[in-house]
């Protein structure tokens, strides 16, 4: 090679850097400002491509009070998105028929659950997957668990299922629990009707659901330091929610806790190790050379029509009209993103210990980032 191709190829090489420099340095700016606009006190993002992680970003702190900075071993809450894992763990049961989506529920239940307006009318676990199960969620009872963090749920999952769905049960309330439509007629959000799945999953196999996913999915997938309850990660790395005040003009630190519908936004992880997750379902439900997840499930629960989803996800476009399979997480001091484009296979997480408004602010950091990123 002569001096003058050399020199050539160094010059190439040298402006690639340069470019690769000035995106990060503008992805950094663009995070760190719209932290400083929303009062985030901590923020980590990863994004996968063909199969590979290709880039992590960790910003801020995720305890202000001690100055810990995040790091690729902070853990945050990683509040409704953790509803893909509960999608996950039903759809690995389809791919071992061990249940057929359009089931009715009391198919597997040791109790009756209906909708009382429409009661010949069977509630499917389609259904309920898609949020078109008729189920609602009684704000007036479930939002004594949303609104506090007192640490792990101390009702066991069959007990608050039973208690809010059977008839004879202390929380039912035919009015409060149930949309007047039939079932598969509508679709509304429901929280309840994930931590119902949660519930199947429990009754299909014989474990309780946070073992089953411990042993099915988070192993597998080499996401040890993830799992449902706080007594099942290193507490130390778990990042404070933050909730800002503008009486007082600070963040005030909200404890750390979880909900008795924990299937449905409870999940504690990072990006990185959810990244594997998403690296898998991406990846013909491959991860590190293992089948986690069958070719059946993924393709059923990412079909070609509009309106069905990814999961409990929705189709959502980029400003460069790309279709991505999606859900948005909000909790108590936690914000949540996860999506992916199935066609040209990238993704993107982020969380973050803050309030992300729903609407023009999610808009702007999802955008930001899948146009600076890939």
């Amino acid at each position: 090679m002569n001096f003058k191709r050399r020199k050539i190829i160094f010059i190439l090489l040298f402006i690639t850097s340069l470019s690769v420099f000035a995106q990060k340095t503008n992805i950094d700016n663009f995070i760190l400002t719209k932290m400083e606009q929303l009062h985030i006190p901590g923020f980590e993002a990863v994004a996968i491509k063909d199969g590979k992680v290709i880039w992590t970003g960790y910003y801020g702190y995720q305890n202000l009070e001690k100055k810990i900075p995040v790091t690729d071993q902070t853990i945050f809450e990683a509040a409704s998105t953790s509803k893909t894992i509960t999608a996950a763990a039903v759809m690995q049961l389809y791919s071992e028929n061990k249940l057929k989506l359009d089931d009715d529920i009391n198919k597997y239940l040791d109790f009756k659950i209906f909708n009382p307006d429409f009661p010949e009318y069977p509630i499917t676990i389609a259904q309920l997957l898609r949020h078109r199960s008729s189920i609602d969620d009684n704000v007036d009872y479930l939002g004594q668990f949303w609104e506090t963090n007192t640490g792990d749920p101390n009702i066991p999952l069959k007990v608050f299922i039973k208690d809010y769905f059977s008839t004879k049960g202390k929380n039912y309330n035919k009015e409060k629990n149930f949309y007047n439509y039939t079932p598969g007629s509508k679709s509304n959000y429901s929280n309840m009707g994930i931590a119902l799945l949660g519930y199947l999953v429990e009754r299909i196999t014989g474990q309780n659901f946070e073992k089953y996913c411990r042993e099915s999915i988070f192993r597998p997938l080499d996401m040890d330091n993830s799992g449902w309850f706080l007594k099942e990660i290193d507490s130390s790395k778990l990042a404070m929610p933050y909730s800002y005040s503008d009486s007082l003009k600070h963040n005030q630190p909200l404890g750390f806790g979880g909900f008795p519908d924990y299937p449905a936004g409870s999940l504690h992880t990072n990006v990185e190790q959810f990244s594997h997750f998403l690296l898998a379902w991406t990846q013909q439900g491959q991860w590190n050379g293992k089948s986690i997840f069958d070719e059946k499930a993924i393709h059923t629960l990412t079909p070609d029509e509009f309106g069905l989803g990814f999961y409990t996800w929705s189709q959502y476009a980029t400003n460069k009209g790309e279709l991505l399979y999606m859900h948005t997480g909000k909790a108590i001091g936690v914000s949540s993103f996860i999506s992916f484009d199935p066609v040209r296979k990238k993704g993107l997480i982020f969380i973050c210990n803050g309030d992300i408004n729903e609407g023009k602010d999610w808009r702007e950091i999802i955008d930001n980032l899948y146009n600076n990123v890939f």
